[in-house]
């Protein structure tokens, strides 16, 4: 029986194989979220002109027979592509050594070694390719077998200290029913990259850029100012208003290229975990505020996840936190002007009354005249007292005078269909949270800013 042999693919039949094993590879990848596979599915059916039907096909030949089903359509029975045994074995052997080496890695490696020099330069790339495909070596098996033996702890990028990077990300939340129905919920999450500690989380109603702010904001008080910040391209990480708050703390800001989730394996890992640990029982504990859902996350994240045993690093993370923490913290010394850097932003023209409104409040100005056109910055979870700017300098504090909105306006949030209520969920996070509290009050956590700020005053 005739077959295709991969040697033998035109330029543009390896070139369509190879986007397409790209497209299917990446599908396939449980590290990329629905969001972004909707949109590598969408631009692969634009820029080839294929329907979602072909798409699934691709994904089910390659289910059934790998890359091979694209590279190889139809095999002989499997002959060798590499005839030198030496060469052949020595090729195994660099891969077994590290599996991630790619075919020009392996080719250079073998062009400075004087047995093979020859041998590897009759063969071509592809030819090289093909090979580790016959012995089951694909780049998502390479990719794979580093999970083994522990070798994937000591490739991976990890920063040298505590705080040098946190990587920051959002996340759904569970749907809470409240007094107004049912509401979803959206977590914010900031973890250590060295000790894989869980800095700060807190869900809330909305995803907008206060929300994560306050997080930060959070973050920052109890642990300290980070070198570093990774983070998506979500809209309210790339915020002007954060970029100019990094810019006054000194933090570096860094962004992953859209599609690679897995540049932020931890905070990925770490959202994993939250969803199918806290927020799975979570569902079904019946809460019914923010306040009782955030202070069953801090209880769980302080008394579950950041004191067991990490799978990478062999340490609790909040051990490895504290054992690894540097003296030169940069500490927040005036709180007032932290505070302000928070603050949003708006304009609003004083009337004739001499008062002017904001978010359905009524606050009166009595330093500038009706008709003047003020900035007013505020704090979106506090609306009691707002402050009047003109020209980057501050005119004037001022109080509510008619309160209508404590905080700033939330969306409205569609609705769920209602979750069966656990006995026993409940009853987990109620001890979960007793249990915090107690440790809370005489002071045992682990790692707290107290610990913190006398460790750095003794040095």
């Amino acid at each position: 029986m005739a077959h295709t042999d991969w040697e033998g693919l035109s330029e543009a039949q390896f070139q369509k194989s190879t986007e397409i094993l790209k497209l299917v590879e990446s599908l396939v990848d449980e590290s990329l979220s629905s969001q972004e596979k909707r949109s590598l599915r969408q631009d692969f059916r634009e820029q080839h002109a294929v329907t979602e039907r072909t798409i699934r096909n691709y994904l089910r030949r390659y289910r059934r027979g790998g890359a091979q089903a694209f590279l190889t359509p139809a095999l002989r029975s499997p002959s060798p592509r590499i005839h030198d045994q030496a060469l052949a074995s020595t090729i195994l052997a660099l891969i077994a050594e590290r599996p991630t080496r790619t075919v020009n890695q392996l080719r250079r490696l073998l062009d400075v070694d004087q047995r093979f020099t020859t041998a590897v330069a009759a063969v071509s790339d592809r030819t090289i390719y093909r090979f580790l495909l016959e012995h089951g070596l694909s780049q998502a098996k390479r990719a794979a077998l580093m999970n083994e033996d522990g070798r994937l702890s000591f490739t991976r990028f990890q920063a040298p200290r505590p705080l040098d990077l946190v990587q920051g990300d959002g996340r759904d939340g569970i749907w809470l029913d409240t007094p107004e129905g049912k509401r979803k919920t959206y977590l914010f999450v900031w973890v250590d990259d060295y000790s894989r500690k869980i800095l700060c989380g807190r869900y809330y109603f909305d995803e907008k850029l206060p929300r994560m702010e306050d997080t930060f904001k959070r973050m920052v008080l109890r642990w300290s100012i980070p070198k570093r910040c990774y983070l998506d391209n979500g809209s309210v990480y790339i915020s002007k208003q954060f970029a100019w708050i990094l810019s006054q703390l000194g933090t570096a800001k860094i962004h992953h290229k859209p599609f690679q989730s897995y540049c932020k394996g931890k905070v990925e890992a770490v959202n994993k975990t939250i969803k199918n640990e806290f927020q799975g029982e979570a569902q079904q504990a019946g809460f019914h505020t923010l306040n009782e859902l955030n202070s069953a996350f801090a209880a769980w994240v302080d008394l579950e996840y950041n004191v067991r045993i990490h799978s990478q690093t062999g340490e609790a993370p909040d051990k490895r936190f504290a054992d690894a923490l540097p003296s030169d913290l940069r500490r927040i010394t005036d709180v007032a002007w932290f505070e302000a850097l928070f603050l949003m932003r708006t304009t609003r023209t004083v009337n004739k009354y001499g008062k002017f409104k904001l978010e359905a409040n009524e606050y009166p100005a009595t330093t500038v005249k009706h008709g003047t056109v003020v900035e007013v910055r505020y704090d979106p979870f506090d609306l009691s007292e707002v402050y009047l700017y003109q020209s980057n300098v501050l005119v004037e504090t001022t109080s509510v005078s008619k309160l209508v909105n404590r905080t700033a306006a939330v969306p409205t949030e569609s609705m769920a269909p209602a979750s069966q209520v656990s006995a026993s969920a409940m009853q987990y996070f109620q001890a979960l949270r007793e249990q915090h509290a107690q440790l809370m009050k005489k002071n045992l956590t682990s790692v707290s800013y107290a610990k913190l700020t006398a460790k750095e005053n003794k040095e």
